[in-house]
């Protein structure tokens, strides 16, 4: 079984790929299915049966369920097929790599337009409160019912813009004020500035406050977020590109892919598959999905993630080929 939270408009009986907001809705979609409206059912039963997948720890038995979710945030212009598949790669990949962690989709309105670029920032605001309101902290609630859930969150391309503003807004008013942390955050190919990421900077002082360890998966070969496209003029360099500034706090953690990706995925002529690729290779890749299930896991120090190599003057960290 897959669980989703989708804030697309229904049209027709089905998700439509409009802009729009439509109200969450929480599914539960059989694995062998696409994700549709027939998938709704409450929330109070969306969030009994995620529970009900996790056993009780055995060293503390009273202390009710325990276990890992990872929400995935995805990127503008993705179909439901598209993340759909996505999020089926993502759990698969944890699953192969021995960790049981459920993945939630996130999903949202993103239309054919870089969510960032748009003029109507309220539509951003409104969708990133609802990651925390009508997601998270479901989960967040759930510590004060004698279960011990960790809440990771994986956002890639615009989702890292889409995580960064949650985070932001969730200290701002009554629908996400509260005290929660989650656990791991997880950018890959984040299409958010980078310069926003340094210490004490206003637009990312929630997004470390409210997580334990974030870290920044990035490919220097990344077509789509390079500046020098027409739809990016004026804007900083992009995380997913260039990494996280050399002051960031200490939390924050940079993996260099650019040579992996570089040694893995060669060239196929095809210029809009190589773009696409460059982007989004992260889905179908073994060696990530392995420092994806470690990461989560967060038992051994990020210096001993055995899918990176360290550079012994900076302390820089790669993903291996």
């Amino acid at each position: 079984m897959k669980y989703w939270i989708s804030l697309r408009k229904v049209s027709g009986g089905v998700f439509t790929d409009e802009i729009e907001l439509g109200p969450a809705r929480y599914l539960a979609v059989p694995d062998n299915e696409t994700p549709g409206p027939q998938h709704q059912i409450t929330q109070t039963q969306w969030i009994r049966q995620i529970m009900a997948l996790f056993p009780p720890d055995p060293n503390y038995p009273d202390d009710g369920p325990s276990g890992d979710v990872l929400f995935f945030v995805h990127g503008y212009n993705n179909t439901v097929a598209t993340v759909d598949q996505r999020h089926k790669q993502i759990q698969a990949g944890l699953t192969a790599n021995q960790f049981a962690c459920q993945v939630i989709s996130f999903d949202w309105p993103s239309g054919d337009l870089a969510l960032a670029y748009l003029r109507d920032r309220d539509h951003a605001r409104i969708t990133a409160v609802r990651l925390v309101s009508a997601g998270i902290k479901l989960f967040v609630r759930t510590q004060k019912e004698k279960c011990d859930i960790n809440v990771h969150v994986l956002g890639h391309s615009t989702g890292a813009y889409l995580i960064r503003e949650a985070f932001d807004h969730a200290d701002d008013g009554q629908a996400t004020a509260t005290a929660w942390t989650a656990g791991q955050l997880v950018l890959i190919a984040g299409d958010v500035s980078a310069s926003s990421f340094s210490a004490g900077n206003p637009e990312t002082e929630s997004t470390y406050r409210h997580c334990y360890r974030l870290t920044n998966f990035f490919n220097g070969y990344d077509q789509i977020l390079q500046i020098s496209n027409v739809k990016r003029v004026g804007l900083s360099p992009r995380v997913g590109r260039v990494g996280l500034p050399a002051d960031a706090p200490t939390k924050a953690v940079n993996v260099n892919c650019s040579d992996h990706f570089h040694a893995t995925y060669p060239p196929t002529g095809n210029v809009t598959l190589d773009a696409v690729t460059s982007h989004s290779w992260y889905f179908s890749d073994s060696t990530f999905h392995r420092d994806l299930a470690t990461t989560l896991k967060g038992a051994i120090d990020r210096t001993l993630i055995p899918t990176r190599n360290i550079a012994p003057l900076t302390g820089a960290q790669a993903l291996t080929s």
